[in-house]
């Protein structure tokens, strides 16, 4: 099957969701995707208002686009998001799993209720959403994308974040029994294991009150890792977000159960 570069990439007709996508990594996924011809269901838990940002640049480009708030840790809600993107849309064809939350915290301190919000989030929410997103898709009769943000932690601890890296180790391994297991409905499941990635949440690392050479340490810390990285820099968003048009697109159509590594080469470190 002969295919030209424009046809791979082209999402037009395509709705996809995605979760976490109001900023940061999710937002440049959203736009990115939009850019690809899909039509957006962003979800997340904040207000609309500060995903005005996002909203405005795919409408702009001429994309459509909806908001849900959601809280996806509350798994009655799911169902909702489903029937959001089918009542705006009329279908799904991509899911992107990429809501999630860290916090860094000595395993010494690990706290009961850590535990769950972050399981909850990154793991519970991922595997229900994704079950009711491929039931839709196997009652719609066609074949369809699942891409999942794991992280480069799932494969190389970085310290004081267990709790988020059995989370995403967990995501690793449900990615491949999803993979293994709708296959036959034409559904590749994947997901991508970014390195350190520049979004609000990691600004955010040092919480709200940290001193001023809190934040001078940090940053001098932040500085001398970029340094040891083989490209000499942190991600960016656009750099998830294309490969997750990749995984998207037909360019992948023979790809599932794959972990895809976009971390400036933080592994060979």
């Amino acid at each position: 099957m002969n295919s030209t570069v424009q046809s791979l990439f082209n999402l037009n007709g395509k709705t996809a969701i995605v979760t976490g996508g109001a900023m940061g990594i999710g937002g440049g996924i959203a736009k990115r995707l939009a850019e690809a011809g899909a039509n957006i269901l962003i979800v997340d838990i904040v207000e609309k208002g500060e995903a005005m940002d996002t909203i405005n640049e795919i409408v702009k480009a001429g994309g459509k686009v909806e908001y849900m708030q959601v809280d996806i840790a509350n798994i009655s809600k799911i169902d909702s998001i489903v029937e959001k993107a089918l009542s705006a849309f009329g279908d799904i064809d991509i899911l992107v799993n990429n809501a999630g939350i860290f916090k860094y915290l000595p395993v010494t301190y690990l706290t009961e209720e850590l535990w769950d919000r972050t399981m909850n989030i990154n793991l519970k929410a991922l595997a229900f959403l994704s079950k009711a997103v491929v039931n839709a898709m196997i009652a719609k009769q066609h074949g369809g994308r699942i891409i999942n943000i794991s992280s480069i932690d799932s494969l190389k601890p970085s310290g004081n974040l267990a709790t988020y890296d059995a989370s995403k180790g967990g995501v690793r391994m449900l990615t491949r029994s999803f993979a293994k297991e709708v296959g036959k409905h034409g559904i590749t499941v994947n997901d991508i294991a970014p390195g350190g990635v520049n979004t609000p949440g990691a600004a955010k690392i040092m919480g709200d009150n940290a001193s001023k050479e809190q934040m001078e340490a940090m940053k001098a810390g932040m500085e001398q890792f970029v340094k040891t990285l083989p490209l000499q820099r942190m991600g960016d968003p656009e750099d998830i977000a294309n490969a997750t048009l990749f995984l998207a697109s037909n360019a992948s159509a023979y790809m599932t159960g794959t972990t895809l590594v976009v971390d400036g080469g933080l592994l060979l470190i």
